[in-house]
């Protein structure tokens, strides 16, 4: 499965209203800057606006690098070139 939608955003929503997709199939990968890359499943996180909330964490959609379906990439963020 890949994503036609450009923005993470859009991804997310498509993913938690589209009746067809099951949402535990779905893991997002952000950058924290702490930790590094963080993997989470899509049920253990919150959408809150322009972020998601992750445990207690708050983290800016900007920092999604990639959205997996079943563990295989199913949208990323373009480079900028």
């Amino acid at each position: 499965m890949k994503f036609k939608e450009l923005m993470e955003k859009d991804v997310l929503n498509r993913i938690r209203w589209d009746d067809s997709l099951i949402d535990s199939d779905f893991s997002i990968e952000y950058y924290d800057r702490i930790s590094g890359m963080m993997r989470v499943n899509f049920r253990e996180i919150e959408i809150c606006g322009d972020y998601i909330k992750a445990g207690d964490s708050m983290i800016p959609m900007h920092r999604i690098r990639k959205i997996y379906f079943k563990g295989e990439v199913a949208w990323a963020k373009r480079a900028v070139k």
